[in-house]
């Protein structure tokens, strides 16, 4: 009777032993479909670095290298990094940046990228696509980029930039934002009407809708929700590096 119990324990752990691995092998096969891949670096070892999902660690990118769901990229100074998604959609990272491909997957027949620009700056080249689920959106602490084949280039700071180039972008408030601006809005105590005075100026409308910028508009969103849409300063672009430099890559790949 012992002997037939300790067979059944031993059994019982194997089962669950199974049952362990061949769920850490699920996750990891869910895991293992590249969404895109590094096609161009620039800057010193270790300049352009790379976090996996669910690891602690920076590691060096490299070029070639496979990108993932969950990847997070960041750069240092005087260093950047491009991104070619299997579906043709170009990303780069300028520098001082944190990008996080958050909830990113692409197939045939559906393209579902939900990632997230945490700081600095990134030039995105996003094709047009015709499957069925279609999602492509972009967001920083205070604002929402959603596209559809676009050229656009947005920042982040302590305000978020958005520039088109191509095609139309629609700009909305990220879900804190627009909480923080439902805190705002609450009914209160009874207050004083003032008087009359000016029409408003850029920066006096919150973004709690959201707005559309066609080619050669761009948008200007504070941290309090203010924000400004005007054109695109040609002559303030003429004089960015970052922007002729996107432009003329963008040509080269187009060859």
């Amino acid at each position: 009777m012992r002997q037939l119990r300790k067979k059944l324990s031993t059994i019982a752990l194997a089962l669950i032993a199974c049952a362990a691995f061949g769920f850490i092998g699920l996750q990891h096969s869910q895991s293992t479909t590249a969404i895109g891949k590094i096609t161009f670096m620039l800057g010193g070892e270790g300049d352009v670095a790379i976090r996996h999902l669910n690891d602690t660690r920076w590691i060096a990118a490299r070029f070639k290298m496979d990108i993932f769901k969950g990847d997070q990229l960041r750069t240092v100074a005087e260093s950047r990094c491009e991104i070619k998604l299997t579906d043709g959609s170009i990303i780069r990272i300028g520098e001082n940046s944190v990008f996080d491909f958050a909830e990113s997957n692409l197939s045939k027949y559906s393209r579902q990228v939900d990632a997230s620009l945490k700081k600095g700056k990134i030039w995105a080249n996003v094709t047009k696509t015709f499957a069925a689920a279609n999602k492509f959106e972009v967001k920083s602490p205070t604002a929402v980029c959603a596209i559809r084949g676009t050229i656009y280039r947005m920042e982040s700071d302590s305000t978020t930039r958005v520039a088109v180039y191509e095609g139309k972008v629609d700009v909305g408030p990220t879900n804190d934002l627009r909480q923080q601006l439902q805190q705002q809005f609450r009914p209160g105590a009874p207050q004083q009407i003032p008087g009359p005075t000016q029409v408003p100026g850029p920066f006096q409308v919150s973004l709690d809708q959201w707005v559309q910028l066609v080619q050669g508009y761009q948008l200007e969103v504070r941290a309090n929700g203010r924000y400004a849409k005007t054109q695109i300063d040609s002559v303030k672009e003429s004089r960015s590096d970052w922007v002729q430099w996107n432009k003329a890559r963008d040509q080269m790949l187009q060859r």
